[in-house]
């Protein structure tokens, strides 16, 4: 069923999810190679790349096989907690563009006649139908499990992606899907605590997505149940029922794809939108409080979680607080003094709101949105010329034009050229 169901998305895309597609493939490339310009981000890239092939690693002057290149590309996606999201806590583009473009790029080395780039923007439309199906599925529960629910999805929606890109028999790609699914998961407690983890686990997902899809092709077979059984992993991780036939008027999964402005965790853009549409602040701080979607609230064990960790709501705010009000008292947001932290269900997934005391009695309420999932042409545009000035925009154009003929040749230039 979930085979069937991402097929169809990818097999029956319109020009407006086509369109969504190329603003993915752009900001998520334009995400790499930002990244990449960072020593550490890049060696640590070169180093998972491993074996040498014919796959591009961003920023990296040698090139790798389809894995490694797969894994070092999902890395650097993520290494900066700027990717794209999905219902709040999932990260589908990690797991679909670093694979697409390897897997692409393999296939332009092997086969005679390789993907164009309608075939690309399509396996990129079912690599986040199956990534996003499935968060759709097990989100909260899966969360509340202790599970990371990326790492938990990545390995299916990169088997996905890369049977899309290659064209596999439906045989193979159904037992990529299965052999995918005995390797997901990874702990949630990541997020919550210092160190480098959280950078590296989801890329590691990938990477088991991309082998099982390899021996899914040299004919190795899953058992039934991985997905649906009684110990498969909708039950196992919070999705008992399983992934729903797709019906024809649905439309993709893609659209509802949200991306990142700040930095930071994606239920914290709402807080950095709502400081910074605040004229500057100063003064002594007396309290802050933060009210949230619950499920932000509680993610990541926030009432443990370090506050230099990527989960904690305590910490985005700090991190706010001096990107935009530099005013207000240095020593309390040094200090790391409480600010508290409320589950309000009357707030939608992305916003908040954020009120600051201060000592003199003043009172600021400000309120914030962070949800992108309307952005259009010149949304995801305007984003790559913010991460990488005309290049962004030269590749976003490149990208573009693959739903209206254009060669795939050019964007993949253009991402090997840019540093």
């Amino acid at each position: 069923m979930l085979w069937s169901h991402t097929r169809d998305a990818a097999e029956t895309a319109d020009s407006a999810t086509l369109d969504r597609a190329t603003g993915c493939l752009a900001v998520a490339i334009a995400d790499m190679v930002v990244s990449a310009r960072t020593s550490r981000h890049r060696s640590a890239a070169e180093a998972l790349a491993g074996t040498s092939g014919a796959c591009a690693v961003s920023g990296v002057a040698s090139r790798a096989d389809i894995a490694g290149a797969a894994l070092a590309n999902a890395y650097l996606m993520h290494a900066r907690l700027t990717d794209d999201s999905f219902r709040v806590a999932a990260h589908p583009g990690l797991a679909v563009v670093p694979v697409a473009l390897a897997a692409l790029e393999q296939a332009a080395q092997h086969a005679a006649q390789p993907p164009d780039g309608d075939r690309l923007l399509r396996a990129v439309v079912g690599g986040y139908e199956c990534a996003c199906l499935l968060a759709e599925q097990l989100l909260p529960e899966v969360s509340q499990r202790g599970w990371r629910v990326t790492s938990v999805i990545a390995p299916l929606a990169a088997a996905a992606t890369m049977a899309l890109v290659l064209d596999l028999p439906e045989d193979d790609a159904c037992a990529a899907l299965g052999l995918a699914a005995g390797a997901v998961g990874g702990p949630l407690g990541v997020v919550s605590t210092n160190g480098d983890a959280w950078s590296l686990q989801p890329a590691l997902a990938v990477q088991a997505g991309v082998s099982a899809t390899i021996a899914a092709s040299a004919g190795l077979r899953s058992g039934a149940g991985t997905l649906a059984g009684p110990h498969g992993l909708y039950s196992l991780l919070g999705g008992v029922s399983g992934v729903e036939p797709r019906r024809p008027e649905q439309r993709a999964a893609i659209h509802r794809v949200t991306f990142k402005r700040f930095p930071v965790a994606m239920y914290g853009q709402s807080v950095f939108d709502a400081l910074q549409a605040q004229p500057p602040i100063s003064g002594a701080i007396r309290n802050i409080r933060v009210q949230i979607a619950p499920f932000a609230a509680r993610y990541g064990n926030q009432r443990d979680a370090s506050a230099d960790s990527i989960a904690s709501v305590e910490g985005i705010t700090r991190a706010a607080l001096r990107t935009f009000h530099p005013g207000l008292s240095a020593g309390w947001v040094a200090e790391k003094r409480g600010i508290e932290v409320v589950g309000d269900p009357a707030l939608p997934e992305l916003g908040a709101r954020v009120t600051i005391e201060l000592s003199d009695g003043r009172t600021f309420a400000m309120t914030g949105d962070g949800d992108t999932s309307g952005w259009h042409s010149a949304d995801f545009y305007g984003h790559c010329i913010t991460l990488l000035g005309d290049a962004g925009g030269q590749l976003y154009e490149a990208a573009a034009a693959l739903s209206h003929g254009g060669n795939v040749n050019r964007l993949l230039k253009l991402w090997h050229a840019a540093r």
